[in-house]
């Protein structure tokens, strides 16, 4: 599928700059980068579910049982 974007021009010479020295297109670069913001917005989500879990008396529970049978 084929986008229009406005980006700053120093933003362009980036994305230009970082494409020429991988030997790869604006279009790869900016595919990279949208990959990048998923992983990260993932990252966050896992966190805050994490903290959550932690925070809910939850993971108190688990903690609990979860050394079962190693000892």
């Amino acid at each position: 599928m084929k986008v229009s974007v406005s980006l700053p021009e120093d933003d362009i010479n980036f994305v230009d700059h970082y494409a020429r020295d991988r030997g790869t297109t604006r279009s790869a670069v900016m595919h990279e980068a949208v990959q990048m913001l998923r992983r990260r917005d993932l990252a966050m989500d896992y966190a805050a579910a994490n903290d959550e879990w932690a925070t809910s008396g939850e993971a108190d529970v688990w903690e609990a049982v979860t050394g079962d049978g190693l000892r």
